[in-house]
């Protein structure tokens, strides 16, 4: 009997591991990084996201996507679908307008990058971050801003679409 039983376990431990590859992406999530660049004094916005699951969104099937990614076309693509679908505002609501730097695939993970004027008050910031959500209802993407080496964070996902607000302290008010 426990030669039965350890056969059954080795066999469904084997399918386990078969079945891995197909199974190895099911989680919708993203990164998003704001920071103030210390070499240019600009905000420096990356998203990162499936490479896989942003081609969905999409809407088109290249029969090439490492290369589809890397070509102008899809460069661009990928620069105004992220324009679209992620919005940064002053704490005031008045929307931030970032610029386009350019994506690169990283294995399965595509990194896109932006750049912003930094506004005069960073006491606060209005997140809205909607990439791929258009997409997949379970998305969830964390957006994480640094000032003053303070980290706040914004989270969205499913329950949690509407724009949020992130504070930091100011000089004369302590964290």
């Amino acid at each position: 009997m426990r030669t039965v039983l350890r056969a059954l376990a080795l066999a469904l431990a084997g399918a386990c591991l078969l079945a891995a590859p197909a199974a190895a992406h099911r989680v919708h999530a993203g990164v998003t990084e704001v920071v103030i660049s210390a070499a240019t004094g600009e905000l420096q916005i990356t998203h990162r996201v499936y490479a896989h699951d942003l081609i969905e969104a999409l809407g088109i099937e290249p029969v090439d996507e490492e290369a589809w990614l890397a070509s102008a076309e899809g460069l661009a693509a990928v620069g105004n679908y992220a324009q679209t679908h992620f919005r940064i505002g002053e704490g005031d609501g008045r929307l931030m307008e970032p610029v386009y730097v350019g994506a690169e695939l990283d294995g399965e993970i595509i990194w896109i990058y932006f750049t912003a004027a930094v506004p005069q008050d960073r006491s606060a910031f209005l997140v809205d971050n909607d990439l791929l959500a258009n997409s997949f209802e379970d998305q969830v993407m964390m957006t994480n801003i640094t000032i003053d080496s303070l980290v706040r964070t914004a989270m969205q996902g499913p329950g949690r679409r509407e724009p949020v607000r992130v504070r930091f302290p100011s000089a004369d008010q302590p964290d």
